[in-house]
C-alpha cells in the first residue's frame, strides 16, 4: 500500500463495516492566515501581541480541525465522531452528560453525534446499572477496526505536523496553553457570579 492510499470504510450489503483501500485526496485544509495589519495597537505591543495570540490560537485550532477532517473522510466520520469513539474507547460506560463536558459540547449536539455513530452500529447506548436514566455509552466489535484505522492516519498527521518542533517548546507550549484554559475557566466562573 502506497504513502497515498488509506483504509477506507464502506457499508457492505449488511449491518457490518468492510475496510478497503482507496487512494487520497489532496487536503482542502484552509490555513488561517494572521490577524488583519491595520488595527489600533500598536505593533509588539502587549495589546498587539495579544490579538496575534488569540488570533493564531482561534485559527490555528480551526485550522487543524479542517485538516483532520479532510483526511478522515475516507473512514466516513467526522472530527467530533471520532473524538465521541476515542472517548468511548479509553473510558467505557462513560454518560452522555459526562462526554459532553469532556468535549465541550452541548448535550444536544453530543446526542446528534451519539445518534449517528448508534446508527452506523459503531456505538450503543446501555441503561446504567445505578440509574436506569442514564445511558452509558459502549464501543460495538464493529468500531474497533474503524478506531484503529482512523488513530494510525490521526497519529502520522500529528508526527508529520509536530516533527520540527522540539520538546521544550512543546512542553512550553503546553505549559501557556494551560494558564490560557485556567484562565478561561476562572473567568466563566466569574461571569456566572455576576
Amino acid at each position: 500500500m502506497g504513502r497515498r492510499d488509506v483504509l477506507a470504510q464502506q457499508r457492505d450489503s449488511g449491518d457490518s463495516f468492510v475496510l478497503t483501500s482507496v487512494p487520497r485526496k489532496e487536503s482542502k485544509a484552509r490555513i488561517v492566515p494572521g490577524p488583519p495589519t491595520n488595527r489600533s495597537q500598536e505593533p509588539g505591543s502587549i495589546d498587539d501581541l495579544r490579538v496575534h495570540m488569540s488570533w493564531w490560537l482561534v485559527g490555528t485550532g480551526r485550522a487543524w480541525h479542517n485538516l483532520l477532517d479532510e483526511q478522515l473522510r475516507f473512514s466516513g466520520q467526522t472530527q467530533p465522531r471520532w473524538r465521541v469513539l476515542a472517548w468511548a474507547q479509553l473510558l467505557p460506560g462513560l454518560n452522555q452528560t459526562e462526554l459532553a463536558e469532556r468535549m465541550s459540547v452541548t448535550s444536544a449536539t453530543l446526542v446528534g453525534i451519539v445518534d449517528g455513530l448508534v446508527k452506523q452500529g459503531l456505538l450503543e447506548r446501555r441503561e446504567s446499572p445505578d440509574d436506569r436514566r442514564i445511558k452509558e455509552l459502549h464501543l460495538t466489535p464493529a468500531a474497533h477496526p474503524v478506531i484503529e484505522a482512523i488513530s494510525k492516519e490521526v497519529t502520522a498527521i500529528r508526527d508529520e505536523l509536530l516533527k520540527d518542533i522540539s520538546r521544550e517548546d512543546m512542553e512550553l507550549c503546553l505549559s501557556i496553553m494551560g494558564r490560557i484554559r485556567t484562565a478561561m475557566s476562572e473567568y466563566e466562573k466569574g461571569r456566572g457570579e455576576r
